[in-house]
Parts: structure tokens; C-alpha cells; sequence
């Protein structure tokens, strides 16, 4: 309304700035301020959607010939006998000029009118796709979490049943350490970034637990490097990898154990897995649990991670780097 106000200012200063005010000349720019609003908002509410959404451009150019001129045959009339004081240079009724003066005009308003509404409705557009992009995106990856947790839960409790089976002292400890597991699962990766702090402790739980049901020359080692304070990720990536490096690495007579590294810089971090494989294993490696990295880390850190991972002689190597986010937020 306020843009139709200031516009009706202006026009009024354009043909009677130089002149008296008097009531005839301001209902002559209210008339035609009239006829504007109707050539705009018609364009926008009824000639856009019903030709131009639909790309019927041919129809949509002679709509608007045939409105515009529609205009101009009734507005003429009340220009030439009511405001005849104010158009005189124009004697006849229906002459050129004023049919065009009329068409001119209107075609700068539908041109407006068209680009505006274009303009909004691609801004419209962009919002929604937005926003379904992040609900799409918010959805897989409470997805991809669910299977997480199950997958994780059902492996573990495999480990305290053995100690349970076989009335292992230590199967209160066991059930402790999973309490802890599970506290975490349920309540703090549910968040989008943890402390880096607490995913190690996860990973330190969870090593403890599978040291319970492991002979005690297995050698598994978890060396860090680096400062944890202060740095940020997605909660459960880091245990992908381990928990495969455990499924797959204890499969040996001359086995070389787990080695898990961890080194940490100012910007990223690099985890790495070193386990050994079995000939009857290796079709099945990986499965869900690392294609559902993958899947996350795609979401999460597009172009701000590199996962590889390789098998030679017997020996599976698998690494994440992954770079911090400049703000430790992750944007969905």
C-alpha cells in the first residue's frame, strides 16, 4: 500500500507539479492510479498463473494485448468527458496516441507486475525446496543413526551373553560398561556434534568391554596424538570403524591385533584401523556398517572428509580424515 501511495506521489508531481491543486486533478491520478492497481494485480493473480506458470507464452502475450487494450477502450471515456479540463491535447475519443499512451503504461506495470511475481515465487520455491531438502536430510540421518544403534546393541550384548554363558566374574563389569555405552548412545549422540573428548571415551568404553571377552594376549592398542580439547564432531563416526575393526580383525592364529591411531590437528583429525582379515570374510567386510559411514559422512562433511580403505595380505587398513568445521557447526 505504501508503494502504491508514494508511486501515486510521484505521478501526481510528473502531470501537476507546475500546476494548482484542486480536487479534479487528484481524482485523475487516483482514476488511473485505480486502473494500474487492477492492470498489476491481474497480470499477477490471474494472467501469470493461468498462461505464464504454465509456459503458454503465445497465450499469455495476447492476454495481456487484449487486457491492456480492454483498459484503454473504458478508460479513454472517462478521461475524455471527466478529466476533459486535463487531456486536451488528445481532441478525439479512441485517437492513436491515447490507445498507446494507455498500453505503453500498462505494459510497464505488467512488466513489473511479471517480474516481481517471478521473483517471489523463485524465492518461494527455493525456501521450500530449502527446507524439504533439510527435513530429507534431517530424516536419513535419524536413519541412518537407527541403524547405528540396533547394530552396535546387537553385537555387544552377543558379548555379554558369551560371558554370562560362561560365568565370567567379570560379567557385572560388562554390564556396567554398557549402561555407560548405552547412557551415551541414548543421550548424547542424539546431538549434531559432540565433543571429540567424549567420542573417545566412548571408544576407550568400548574397547574395555571387548578386552572382557578377549584372551589376554590379544593385542589391542589405541594410540593418540594431538590435543581433543576444544574440538568438535558428529557423534558414532569413529565407532564405525572400530566396531568393524573388531567384527573382522580377531580372525588369526598370527594375528597382529587391533591398532587403532588417532592423531589430531589445529583443522582435522585422522583415525586409522589396522586389523587383520580372513579369507572367508572378506566378501562379507564392511557390510552396513561402513556404507552407512559413508552415507553420513556425505551428509554431514561434504567435500570435508576422505575415507579410504584397502586389504593387503591378510591386513585391513581403513583411515578417515575429516576436517573440523570452521565454526564446529554442521548445517543441515
Amino acid at each position: 500500500m505504501i508503494t502504491w501511495l508514494l508511486f501515486g506521489a510521484w505521478v501526481f508531481y510528473f502531470l501537476y507539479g507546475n500546476s494548482t491543486l484542486s480536487f479534479g486533478k487528484v481524482l485523475d491520478v487516483l482514476t488511473g492510479m485505480l486502473f494500474n492497481i487492477l492492470i498489476f494485480y491481474f497480470n499477477w493473480y490471474v494472467l501469470i498463473p493461468k498462461y505464464l506458470a504454465r509456459n503458454r507464452i503465445l497465450l499469455y502475450a495476447a492476454a495481456v494485448l487484449t487486457t491492456l487494450l480492454a483498459i484503454a477502450v473504458v478508460r479513454a471515456p472517462l478521461d475524455f468527458f471527466v478529466f476533459e479540463e486535463y487531456n486536451r491535447e488528445m481532441t478525439a475519443l479512441y485517437s492513436y496516441e491515447r490507445i498507446v499512451q494507455y498500453m505503453m503504461g500498462g505494459l510497464v506495470l505488467i512488466f513489473i507486475s511479471s517480474a516481481l511475481k517471478v521473483t517471489s515465487n523463485y524465492i518461494r520455491n527455493e525456501r521450500r525446496n530449502k527446507e524439504l531438502e533439510t527435513q530429507k536430510l534431517t530424516a536419513e540421518l535419524a536413519f541412518l543413526k537407527s541403524q547405528v544403534n540396533p547394530h552396535f546393541l546387537f553385537n555387544t550384548l552377543n558379548n555379554i551373553y558369551s560371558l554370562a554363558y560362561k560365568q565370567h566374574p567379570e560379567t557385572p563389569d560388562a554390564i556396567m560398561k554398557l549402561s555407560l555405552l548405552m547412557r551415551y548412545m541414548l543421550y548424547e549422540s542424539n546431538d549434531t556434534l559432540v565433543s571429540l573428548e567424549k567420542e573417545v571415551d566412548h571408544i576407550n568404553n568400548f574397547i574395555d568391554l571387548q578386552k572382557l571377552r578377549l584372551r589376554e594376549q590379544t593385542s589391542i592398542k589405541f594410540n593418540i596424538q594431538g590435543n581433543l580439547e576444544g574440538k568438535q564432531i558428529a557423534p558414532m563416526l569413529l565407532m564405525t570403524l572400530v566396531e568393524n575393526a573388531f567384527k573382522h580383525g580377531l580372525v588369526s592364529k598370527n594375528e597382529i591385533g587391533i591398532i587403532l591411531n588417532l592423531v589430531v590437528l589445529d583443522d582435522s583429525l585422522l583415525f586409522s584401523t589396522i586389523n587383520n582379515t580372513s579369507q572367508h570374510k572378506r566378501r562379507e567386510f564392511g557390510g552396513i556398517g561402513l556404507e552407512n559411514l559413508q552415507r553420513r559422512l556425505n551428509l554431514l562433511y561434504s567435500k570435508r572428509h576422505e575415507l579410504t580403505s584397502e586389504e593387503k595380505e591378510g591386513t585391513f587398513y581403513a583411515t578417515l580424515k575429516l576436517y573440523f568445521k570452521p565454526t564446529n557447526k554442521i548445517k543441515l
